[in-house]
């Protein structure tokens, strides 16, 4: 059963399962994703350098990772340039996820946060919006631990100190990670965020013949409690799967570089206009709508690499 369409408690029940303890995410075998213990700042660079180079996983695992080995690999990377980025860390663990940003993995998440940007610039709103790309964010209540997304972007208003902690928007991809843990960087943004990320993308390729893409857009929704009052299920959010898009290709010997080749299910993605400035809209503006054609063609432009980076 589709998520989007799935009974509310389902949803929560799916959500539930996902674990909170990120090195239980990746401790499987079946998962198959690169772990290293951290040892020097240069051995981590040449691990790094030989995934980008080729291409094979899009996300790294990097444990003993203590707060000051942290503090040295965010120098390193500051003055040597590097683009990978520290998806996430965390002290407690010890452990640090790093995206390995293949060009596999940046089409996946640029796709669609470019289409968002141009609606955006469209409905006149070019210099009210401020994109964060993969900005690091701390967490709330002087708590220690950083992530850092994809894509994202927040509101601003000119002339005036729009300054935010978090944006309002994020999009995380990929291909390696599985869809649960997807859904684990989704609740992180919620939760770490306080809830000031309204809107979290999960892009996820799946690799093989078929080239599947799945974009679950998730936002937080009031719980609600038979015979509570108003404000006291204001006060608790839940995570909701509002939709869930899956791009597939029909037939594994229709030319893969043709839009039509790609059915699209559930319809045209939809991000709601108040989620993203905060306000409602006035003449003009409206909700960001990515439309089946375009889905199509986010399908014949992006989903034929994954048989490449297979």
């Amino acid at each position: 059963m589709d998520l989007a369409t799935s009974p509310r408690g389902s949803i929560a029940s799916q959500v539930a399962s996902v674990s909170t303890d990120p090195t239980t995410l990746a401790s499987t075998d079946t998962d198959g994703l690169p772990r290293i213990r951290f040892q020097t700042t240069k051995l981590l660079a040449e691990q790094i350098g030989q995934q980008t180079y080729q291409a094979l996983d899009d996300i790294l695992y990097v444990e003993d990772v203590s707060p000051e080995d942290f503090t040295l690999i965010q120098e390193f990377r500051e003055s040597s340039g590097r683009k990978y980025r520290f998806k996430r860390y965390y002290p407690e663990h010890q452990l640090l996820i790093i995206t390995i940003p293949t060009k596999y993995h940046e089409s996946l998440h640029s796709f669609i946060y470019d289409e968002i940007r141009g609606q955006i610039r469209d409905m006149g709103l070019r210099f009210h919006w401020a994109t964060t790309s993969a900005a690091t964010f701390y967490r709330e209540h002087g708590r220690t631990g950083s992530g850092e997304g994809d894509s994202s972007g927040h509101p601003i208003q000119p002339g005036r100190d729009s300054s935010r902690r978090w944006p309002t928007i994020v999009i995380e991809a990929g291909y390696s990670q599985s869809l649960p843990q997807l859904r684990e960087d989704m609740l992180w943004w919620f939760r770490e965020s306080n809830h000031q990320v309204k809107v979290v993308l999960l892009v996820k390729m799946y690799r093989g013949p078929l080239r599947k893409i799945t974009i679950e857009h998730w936002r937080e929704e009031p719980m609600t409690f038979p015979g509570a009052r108003t404000r006291q299920r204001a006060q608790q959010l839940e995570p909701t799967c509002a939709q869930a898009i899956h791009i597939i290709k029909t037939s594994v010997t229709v030319n893969d570089f043709l839009p039509s080749s790609y059915g699209v299910t559930r319809g045209a993605l939809e991000l709601r206009f108040s989620d993203l400035f905060l306000r409602g809209p006035v003449q003009g503006e409206g909700n960001i709508v990515i439309g089946v054609d375009v889905l199509q063609w986010f399908g014949a432009t992006v989903a034929h690499m994954s048989e490449t980076a297979a």
